[in-house]
């Protein structure tokens, strides 16, 4: 075999070896650190995880508090509201140009019903660390039931921003 450059043999690079380099290069050349682009912090113990069967009322964590409340009483047959409330904490702000979202559960509680399925950034009150969206539904019968979905939200730091979705729910008595 010759040691000569010039006599060398290329190999041609394989479509799978193209695009693992220019994905690379396209991350570098976006200007985000592999934190802002990070769709999760690690370990399952720093965000409380949404089970299948639904979601949670509040989530707790360090930089952020989410909750999904009643908001008053409710009457069969009637509009009602609850609220979906974002804090962000110590160092973090919510993302102002990430396109907030709640989307309402796929498959949604015996007899609610939603006049607006989903609800974007501008159906709400965002502020730099807080905000709060108002989730409209009709529950068609008496009793306890539930109004549920899944929020989509941005929370940043100098250093990096958090993209997150989270099942919430809230327990509501219909009179």
């Amino acid at each position: 075999m010759s040691t000569d450059p010039s006599t060398r043999t290329r190999r041609p690079l394989s479509v799978a070896t193209c695009a693992i380099a220019l994905s690379g290069l396209a991350v570098l050349g976006s200007g985000c650190s592999q934190s802002e682009a990070a769709t999760s912090r690690g370990p399952a113990a720093d965000v409380p995880a949404a089970t299948p069967q639904g979601g949670k009322s509040k989530v707790e964590d360090a930089v952020y508090s989410l909750e999904m409340k009643p908001t008053g009483t409710y009457k069969a047959g009637q509009e009602g509201v609850v609220e979906v409330s974002l804090l962000s904490k110590g160092e973090y702000h919510i993302n102002d140009k990430y396109p907030i979202k709640f989307k309402v559960a796929a498959a949604p509680a015996e007899g609610v019903s939603y006049p607006k399925p989903l609800l974007k950034r501008e159906d709400g009150v965002f502020e730099e660390n807080k905000g709060v969206l108002k989730v409209p539904f009709v529950a068609a019968k008496k009793g306890k039931t539930k109004v549920a979905g899944v929020l989509s939200f941005s929370i940043c730091s100098a250093a990096n921003c958090l993209m997150q979705k989270q099942e919430l729910e809230a327990v509501i008595d219909v009179q």
